[in-house]
């Protein structure tokens, strides 16, 4: 494996001074990371694989070939090349000599867009059995690492004020020790913006061998996680490598955790005044 030695050089050189000695199918994915580099930072290997005609391997041992540990790696310095041009890629980026005025209205229209594009992803009838599968849950499992964890505790703030059994942590050795034990009739939610997260996909496949119905949240529908979910629910935030845990992927998120919600609400009808009654009346006193 290629060391890694300084991965804010210049990725699209590496590949310009590696490029005699790769081979064609690797020549295939050099060639599309230098005519579309602004793409490259926002694709999974799954993805770029399509893209190129090529599998995960390949795409791997390409990255490995420039200089690089691993495709991520690759992503990373190219965003950072990308950033230092100050492109504004897709991701549309500040200009240094934009005022307050600009900032405001180009972070709202990227804010607005996420939830806009995400809203379009979500198939009625897929998000209806989604919300079947939680009401008819005993217990919800909620996991996700990173921005993604705080996503998951976010659910679980949500489904316990409706009475639901809802357990999340932002430790990711307990949230596979809860998935050692669930089983028929539970439902785990995970979170993951790249649907590559080892944490989540890892808590994912337990959960379905132990026999839990699962369901996937990411913006990647051919990832990992996606394996091993019963239903994926996508969300749609590009973000590149600098971006990670942008606030863009959590509206996104939440977004969906609102849809849910909603959907289980709605369906539970008059029943979840009386749910949200008893749960405020549990907390009144911690109120000043």
């Amino acid at each position: 494996m290629a060391k890694e030695t300084n991965v804010s050089s210049g990725g699209l050189a590496r590949i310009r001074s590696a490029y005699p000695g790769l081979t064609p199918t690797e020549k295939r994915v050099a060639d599309y990371c230098l005519q579309h580099p602004e793409e490259i930072i926002y694709l999974s290997i799954t993805q770029l694989g399509e893209r190129c005609g090529v599998g995960e391997a390949t795409i791997i041992r390409f990255a490995q070939a420039v200089g690089f540990s691993g495709y991520q790696a690759l992503k990373l310095a190219l965003a950072l090349e990308l950033s230092s041009r100050q492109d504004s890629g897709g991701g549309g980026t500040l200009a240094p000599d934009d005022s307050m005025e600009t900032l405001i209205d180009k972070i709202t229209a990227m804010n607005a867009s996420a939830l806009q594009d995400t809203s379009r992803m979500v198939h009625p009838r897929t998000l209806e059995k989604a919300v079947e599968a939680i009401i008819k849950a005993g217990r919800l499992f909620f996991v996700g690492v990173g921005t993604s964890g705080i996503t998951a505790l976010d659910a679980q703030s949500k489904f316990l004020r409706i009475g639901m059994l809802a357990f999340a942590s932002s430790d990711a050795h307990h949230q596979l020790m809860a998935m050692a034990h669930v089983g028929a009739g539970d439902v785990c939610v995970g979170f993951s913006h790249s649907g590559s997260t080892k944490d989540t996909v890892d808590c994912m496949k337990l959960a379905k061998g132990n026999g839990a119905f699962t369901i996937a949240v990411t913006d990647a529908f051919k990832s990992p996680i996606t394996e091993f979910a019963d239903i994926v629910l996508l969300t749609s935030s590009a973000e590149d490598p600098l971006q990670g845990g942008s606030m863009r992927s959590k509206l996104a998120q939440v977004h969906m955790i609102d849809l849910l919600y909603t959907g289980v609400a709605h369906r539970l009808g008059k029943k979840v005044v009386e749910l949200k009654k008893k749960t405020a009346l549990s907390v009144v006193d911690r109120l000043y």
